[in-house]
């Protein structure tokens, strides 16, 4: 499988876990801590402030953590953005989406669904036509980064349209927060997921929601009460008052604060998306040297993650383990995609030399593939 010795020396290049620094690994053993304790209460209030300030909504968005991946932050917003008797407005292209759809239906939520090909970005007037000819749609949902393909939707565009309606604009944002614009100050989404890890390069474990004071935070309050751990009036009603309903991973907590500080230190969110971009153009400017075709077209593309068609005669299996070989771990295209494509993400703590030496990486385990063949 490989000749590594340890995992120290693997490039992450899958869409999260992402790599993270020494600081925020160290953060983790700052001490057990009770979560009942006045020191969590300062940590917890810390993070409900850091999170808006430097996701650049202070003034507009409140912070609710969850205990919990991205995807209980997903299935918290949904089952928080639809008041009874009301419907969801899902857009499904790609796997996210289609989890959003999954969510919803499981909570016994009416949707509506609009549809688009997997590297399509939706057309907004699709959704304001929805809206304008169903009034019971309540929430309209909608994934910004399809890590499926690493294709981005017009988030700014659609909260413009969802703007002028009494439906919320729910954005899952977890693969684009602190990655991708526009600036979340100017989408204007009333209920906004995000995670500690991918963009912000924290520790997987914690994710979160920021809700507008315009419009989520009221919203959260009156629909009906779903569940019981990721119930999001009760989480806020909760830590607004320096409380938290259960256990929490504290450890993670301490790695989310080192990570902002981090984050902030190097100069935030403008830093960050620059960083990003810088790194695409590294490893897509190798892709094309190698003749490896990127699914998604260059106006919609993320700057985390690029969808790639596997060479002639190379399945993924193979490719993966001759890249964990040379100190990278790729991964696989997801449902249909996954005997055609292969994806390689950019997220984390990733010196940028790793990534300049990743063209000779992947030319190399391809070249050796097609020896073996025989070619």
């Amino acid at each position: 499988m490989t000749d590594l010795a340890t995992p120290d020396d693997l490039i992450l290049l899958n869409p999260g876990p992402a790599c993270t620094s020494p600081g925020v690994r160290q953060a983790l053993l700052r001490g057990d801590l009770c979560h009942r304790e006045p020191e969590f209460a300062a940590l917890l209030a810390r993070l409900r402030t850091s999170i808006t300030r430097c996701l650049g909504v202070p003034d507009t968005h409140e912070t609710v953590l969850i205990t919990g991946s991205g995807t209980a932050a997903m299935e918290t917003a949904v089952i928080g953005s639809v008041r009874a008797g009301r419907k969801l407005l899902v857009v499904n292209n790609g796997v996210y989406g289609a989890r959003l759809l999954a969510m919803a239906e499981a909570h016994g939520i009416e949707t509506v669904v609009v549809q688009a090909p997997w590297t399509t970005p939706v057309d907004p007037v699709a959704i304001a036509d929805r809206l304008r000819s169903d009034g019971r749609i309540d929430a309209v949902a909608c994934v910004h980064h399809e890590t499926t393909t690493g294709m981005l939707n017009p988030i700014a565009e659609i909260g413009a349209i969802v703007r002028d309606h009494e439906a919320v604009f729910l954005v899952d944002a977890i693969s684009s927060t602190a990655i991708e614009s526009p600036d979340l100050a100017d989408v204007g989404a009333d209920i906004i997921c995000g995670t500690a890890n991918k963009g912000l390069h924290g520790i997987p474990g914690v994710s979160f929601l920021l809700l507008s004071t315009a419009k989520g935070v009221d919203r959260v309050a009156a629909v009906p009460r779903r569940s019981v751990y990721l119930d999001p009036a009760a989480q806020l009603a909760a830590q607004r008052a320096g409380d938290i309903p259960f256990t929490p991973a504290v450890q993670t907590c301490y790695a989310l604060d080192e990570a902002i500080t981090e984050y902030e230190t190097a100069g935030g969110y403008p830093a960050r998306v620059r960083l990003y971009r810088e790194r695409a153009a590294v490893v897509r400017a190798g892709f094309a040297r190698l003749g490896l075709p990127v699914l998604i077209e260059e106006p919609y593309r993320a700057n985390s993650v690029t969808a790639l068609e596997l060479p002639t005669g190379v399945t993924y299996p193979a490719l993966h383990d001759e890249l964990k070989r040379r100190g990278y771990v790729i991964y696989a295209g997801q449902g249909r995609l996954s005997r055609t494509h292969f994806r390689i993400a950019t997220m984390g703590e990733i010196p940028l030399p790793r990534l300049v030496e990743l063209e000779g990486a992947l030319e190399e385990s391809i070249r050796h593939l097609a020896k073996t063949r025989g070619e």
